[in-house]
């Protein structure tokens, strides 16, 4: 597949799916973040023997057969189909410049191992994961099987970074810097492990949703400022909280909040330039804002709320009734 070709993969993917089991502990026992980008790439680029990646056999199954679509690793001409698929020049200036501008991760394995021990102590249910970065040629971003979690690095070198003008539109390029890394990372695996319930028409419920996801991301990295948590700038959050009023008012004026509109509410939450239900000035995704400003309204009037609990509510009116929302008494 050419790199141009990739580029219809880009929009955030996640994959689900379930592998043959090993134990956290036998394969990372300090839990660092597993640099199979390294590994492969001096694979590619160093004529090591195929052997070289055998240690990686469970994550090389999924990677080939899901990221890149070239199969397992035991089928006939894998190897083959794997050096062929990142001969592509392009492809490999982007991977070579991925492991010059990522080649100390040290500070995200703090802040993700931080984020990960906090999450796995509100939900002691779930498996703690293997941490890996790969990279795809901008196809699949998160990587969540049942016990591996991975980030395609190669989708954040930088807002600056001189193949991305090429490929992405400037509001594109903005979620692609390093500092996007450990957000990415703890959504995927909250969203795999849980998904979305209630009707995806519904604007109230898929903001709630996506509210929640962001309150508890908020608590996994303290020291993120609440407009890094949305995917804004600085500025965009601003225009939100001067424009809360505004935006309240338009979403029910307009009876957008409960009418069942899958268009108008993909318009509240996808990526693009404004939100097209609002003002041009807006930015995108104004939806996710909102949500994260009810759920962050709910959890200051019920602060004793258990995490699993609030994931787990799904009578979305009711719990907007709950949250008191009210856009003069904002999170800032």
């Amino acid at each position: 597949m050419s790199l141009r070709g990739c580029l219809y993969l880009i929009s955030g993917l996640l994959f689900l799916g379930c592998s043959p089991k090993k134990t956290y502990s036998e394969s990372n026992p300090d839990g660092k973040i597993i640099r199979f980008d390294s590994v492969l790439y001096q694979y590619l680029t160093q004529n090591k023997a195929d052997e070289t990646l055998s240690e990686y056999r469970d994550f090389l199954d999924e990677y080939g057969e899901k990221v890149i679509g070239i199969g397992r690793s035991d089928s006939a001409g894998f190897y083959d189909r794997l050096k062929k698929y990142f001969s592509e020049p392009i492809l490999l200036q982007l991977y070579g410049d991925e492991q010059s501008r990522l080649a100390d991760i040290s500070a995200l394995s703090t802040e993700l191992s931080s984020g990960m021990e906090i999450l796995l102590q509100h939900f002691p249910d779930l498996r703690r994961p293997e941490i890996y970065l790969h990279v795809s040629g901008w196809g699949s971003n998160v990587i969540v099987t049942d016990h591996i979690l991975s980030l395609s690095a190669d989708k954040y070198l930088g807002e600056d970074y001189p193949l991305y003008q090429d490929f992405f539109y400037e509001y594109q390029r903005q979620g692609m810097s390093p500092g996007r890394m450990s957000p990415d990372y703890l959504l995927g695996f909250l969203m795999a492990n849980f998904p979305f319930q209630g009707n995806e028409e519904i604007l109230l419920d898929r903001i709630i949703y996506e509210g929640k996801l962001r309150y508890i991301l908020s608590r996994l990295l303290p020291e993120r400022k609440p407009y890094e948590l949305v995917g804004y700038t600085q500025a965009q959050y601003n225009w939100c909280n001067e424009h809360c009023d505004r935006i309240w008012k338009s979403v029910l004026d307009n009876q957008h909040l409960f009418r069942p509109d899958y268009l108008t509410t993909s318009a509240y939450l996808k990526e693009a330039p404004s939100t097209s239900t609002l003002p041009s000035d807006s930015p995108g995704k104004a939806g996710i804002w909102l949500g994260f400003q009810i759920v962050a309204s709910y959890m200051k009037h019920h602060p004793e709320t258990d995490w699993k609990v609030l994931i787990n509510r799904t009578d979305y009116v009711e719990f907007l009734k709950d949250a008191r929302f009210n856009p003069k008494n904002r999170l800032n």
